[in-house]
């Protein structure tokens, strides 16, 4: 129990404090450059994310609950075959990317920085991914930490110290590192060997499967960026700057219960469903009241915190669209109730009802975000968001319901 405790307490002190150095990186950037430049470093990332989700093809959703079946094999014949999948991805999409460049959403100088951002952002989290699958709690918090904080430490100091020079450019540099110092580590502990027979038959089977897991979560993604390339488009840096802060900052709310609840819980729910229904429901039923409690406590604290926070920034274009931050504060609170509903079809194996909500939700977003940013700019945008995730909650909540009566 000793041992427990102290696992979860040293998760709970690394994941928070992650938390705490993205959010001051946010701060860095606009204290010490500008809104124009955290537009653009809003853009770059948005970017990576979105194409590190799409070399990643949401294989993980396969492989996770093969390694957890009853009748699992080793979990090195699981992860190495997954790694063979990535690495044909790597070759087919990676030259994609090129177009983002083309198209000048990015400066093509940072086109060399962008693809080995990408690689070893994406190595990471499906490292990061499987320990947690298989216990590793604290080396995958750790892992993390190496990845999304400590490169933040570095950055700091080299800028205190004038070591590196204000700008993007060393942004991306240390986060090449920190990221690249995360999977070497990652690595080390996974102890892979190597496979004797590649089995295509698995890799295909994962890919249908993972198939509409994919497709839902570059949906949400679009839902989540979205508004960045619509601003870019319509108005300037300047304005995705703004609503790449006040969408960082309501993110906390979701990583704040991700961190403290989804990421210990989720495993346990999808285990409990091996084991039988009754196990199940009570394990949701746990699930159900951590979400809430903890949506509801970040929710208020979010409040609480932002207009100090707006006062020590003193940017007026903040200021301006404070309304937008509260928008952008409940579609996240949404989001975090919506899991609910999702991991219970998750466990289910209701793939199809995920996607079906998600590919609505991005038609809302899609459709609203054309309707209102060119006239509304950052507002627009916030509510389009807002629109996209309270339908998905909506329509995730419906299907769970109509599962546990004609089911369970």
């Amino acid at each position: 129990m000793n041992q427990l405790f102290s696992d979860r307490l040293i998760n709970l002190s690394l994941r928070g404090l992650t938390i705490l150095l993205k959010f001051v990186l946010s701060i860095l950037i606009i204290k010490e450059l500008s809104l124009e430049d955290y537009g653009i470093f809003g853009l770059f990332q948005s970017s990576i994310i979105i194409l590190s989700f799409i070399v990643g093809f949401d294989f993980y959703t396969f492989s996770s609950r093969e390694i957890l079946k009853k009748d699992a094999k080793p979990v090195n014949y699981y992860f190495t075959n997954q790694l063979v999948f990535h690495l044909f991805a790597y070759i087919v999409i990676l030259p994609l990317s090129y177009f983002i460049f083309y198209s000048g959403i990015i400066d093509f100088k940072y086109f060399v920085l962008f693809i080995l951002i990408l690689v070893s952002e994406h190595l990471s989290q499906e490292i990061y991914r499987i320990l947690i699958i298989l216990n590793k709690s604290v080396i995958a918090t750790t892992v993390l930490f190496f990845r999304s904080g400590l490169w933040i430490i570095a950055l700091y100091i080299v800028w205190n110290q004038n070591y590196l020079s204000k700008s993007i450019d060393s942004i991306l540099i240390l986060w090449l590192i920190g990221a690249i110092i995360s999977v070497i580590l990652g690595f080390n502990f996974l102890n892979l060997k190597k496979l004797k027979k590649l089995d295509v038959k698995w890799i295909l089977l994962g890919v249908k499967v993972a198939l509409p897991f994919f497709i839902g979560t570059i949906f949400y993604k679009l839902i989540e960026f979205s508004g960045r390339y619509f601003l870019i488009f319509f108005y300037g840096e300047s304005e995705v700057g703004v609503f790449t802060f006040f969408t960082s900052i309501a993110n906390i709310l979701f990583v704040f219960v991700q961190t403290i609840v989804i990421i210990e819980r989720y495993p346990k729910l999808i285990e409990a469903k091996e084991k039988g229904k009754e196990l199940f429901l009570v394990s949701l039923k746990v699930f159900n009241k951590e979400i809430i409690q903890y949506s509801m406590a970040g929710f208020v604290l979010s409040i609480v915190f932002i207009y100090p926070l707006l006062w020590f920034l003193d940017k007026i274009e903040l200021f301006e669209s404070f309304i937008s931050y509260i928008i952008l504060l409940i579609s996240s609170l949404m989001f975090c109730l919506s899991f609910i509903s999702h991991y219970a079809l998750y466990s289910y194996k209701r793939d199809f009802y995920i996607l079906k909500a998600t590919t609505f939700g991005l038609m809302i977003n899609l459709v609203m975000s054309f309707l209102l940013i060119p006239r509304y700019s950052v507002l627009g945008a916030s509510i389009a968001q807002l629109a996209a995730f309270f339908s998905m909650f909506v329509l995730k909540v419906y299907f769970w319901k109509k599962i546990k009566i004609s089911e369970i």
